[in-house]
C-alpha cells in the first residue's frame, strides 16, 4: 500500500499555542492550483487566531488548517479547466476567496463576495510547504520580485497601499498613522512615497524609531495624553488631513479622528469590534469622512507592482526575521509581544 504524501505546516491551537505539524498533500479541485510555498509571513491578523481559546477553534474545525495567508511560491499542480496560471509559474497568494461568479468577484473584489471563504480555516493557509487555492487567486509574481517581497505584497504592503488610496495621500496631504506594527509601518513608507507628510504613532519606542527610518518626519508616543495636540500642531494647528489606524485599539481610534482637521479622512483598517465614535463631536462638528479599508483590490495588483517600482521602495527593511519553520513557536510568541518587525518563514 502507497503511503500518502504529506507536508509540513505550522497549525494554530489557540490559547498562544501552534505546532509543527506533518499532514497530508491536497491535489488542486476544478480550477484550482497547489503552489510550493517558498516563503511565507505572520500577519497581525494570525495573532487574533493565536490568541483565539483552543476549545473555539476545535469546535470550529480550525484547528485542523495551516495557518497564514501571505505566501507566495511556484505553480507545481494545476486543477481541470485552469488555463493561467501555468506550471512553474511564480505567483502570490491573494488571501480573499470568493465564489468567482457574484457582481463582486467579476468587478475584482472578492472580500464583498456572499459566499467569501478563508485561508487556514476551510483550506491549509499558506504556512504550509504547499497549499492549494483558486486559480484566480495565485497572482503572477514579476521576476524582479523575489518571493519574500510576494509574501510582503500578499497582504501587509496591498493593505497600506489600499488605505493610503483611500486616504487620499498626495503632495498636499498631512497624514498621521496609528500602531507602528508592520502594516503601520508599510503605511509610513508608502505614504512618503506618495508624497505625504507622515506623523506615526506607538506605544513601542523601536516602533517608533523604525518608523522614523522608514520616513517619518515626526513620531508620537500613543500613551501621551498630549499626542492629539502635537498632532493638530503637526497639521499647522489645523490637524492632518488623514488619518489611519491599523491597531485597532479603541484609544487610536479616538485620537486618529480627534486629531483630523475640518473635512478630514479617518480610514480603519485595524480589527476592531467596538463602537466608542461620539458621532456629534467628532463627525458632525467637522464634517470628517470615515472608510474602511480591506487589503487592496485585484484590479490595483499591477498598480501596485508599479508604484513599487517608481519609488524603488525597500519593503524588506521591515524584516526583522527569517527563520525556518521550526522556529514557529518562538517567532509566534515573538509576534505577540509586539516588538518585532515582520516575521518570514523560509520554505524553501
Amino acid at each position: 500500500m502507497t503511503a500518502t504524501p504529506t507536508m509540513t505546516c505550522i497549525v494554530c491551537i489557540g490559547d498562544r499555542q501552534v505546532e509543527v505539524r506533518q499532514v497530508p498533500i491536497v491535489a488542486p479541485g476544478p480550477e484550482e492550483v497547489r503552489v510550493r510555498i517558498v516563503a511565507s509571513a505572520i500577519c497581525g491578523s494570525d495573532l487574533h487566531q493565536y490568541r483565539q481559546s483552543a476549545a473555539e477553534r476545535a469546535r470550529l474545525g480550525y484547528s485542523r488548517f495551516a495557518l497564514g495567508h501571505e505566501g507566495a511560491g511556484v505553480v507545481e499542480a494545476v486543477g481541470p479547466g485552469v488555463v493561467h496560471p501555468k506550471l512553474g509559474d511564480r505567483v502570490v497568494v491573494y488571501h480573499l476567496a470568493g465564489c468567482g461568479h457574484c457582481v463582486h468577484c467579476r468587478r475584482g473584489e472578492p472580500g464583498f463576495c456572499a459566499e467569501i471563504r478563508s485561508f487556514s480555516r476551510v483550506w491549509h493557509g499558506s504556512d504550509a510547504e504547499s497549499m492549494v487555492l483558486p486559480a484566480r487567486n495565485a497572482l503572477p509574481l514579476p521576476d524582479d520580485f523575489d518571493f519574500v517581497d510576494g509574501a510582503l505584497l500578499a497582504c501587509n504592503v496591498g493593505t497600506a497601499y489600499g488605505a493610503l488610496k483611500k486616504a487620499g495621500a498626495s503632495a498636499d496631504t498631512t497624514l498621521a498613522v496609528f500602531g507602528l506594527g508592520p502594516v503601520g509601518l508599510y503605511t509610513v513608507m508608502l505614504g512618503r512615497a506618495f508624497g505625504a507628510a507622515v506623523a506615526g504613532v506607538d506605544v513601542q519606542p523601536s516602533r517608533r524609531q523604525l518608523a522614523q527610518e522608514l520616513g517619518a518626519e515626526a513620531v508620537f508616543d500613543g500613551a501621551d495624553p498630549a499626542t492629539v495636540a502635537k498632532l493638530k500642531a503637526f497639521g499647522a494647528g489645523e490637524g492632518v488631513h488623514a488619518s489611519i489606524d491599523t491597531s485597532g485599539a479603541v484609544a487610536a481610534r479616538t485620537n486618529a479622528i480627534d486629531a483630523l482637521r475640518v473635512h478630514g479622512t479617518y480610514v480603519e483598517v485595524g480589527v476592531s469590534h467596538d463602537t466608542t465614535i461620539r458621532p456629534s463631536q467628532q463627525l458632525m462638528a467637522k464634517e470628517v469622512t470615515l472608510r474602511g479599508s480591506w487589503i487592496f483590490k485585484l484590479y490595483e495588483w499591477e498598480d501596485l507592482l508599479a508604484f513599487l517600482r517608481r519609488h524603488r521602495l525597500p519593503i524588506q527593511r521591515v524584516v526583522t526575521h527569517r527563520v525556518r519553520p521550526a522556529q514557529a513557536v518562538e517567532m509566534f510568541h515573538l509576534a505577540d509581544a509586539a516588538t518585532a518587525g515582520k516575521i518570514v518563514f523560509d520554505w524553501s
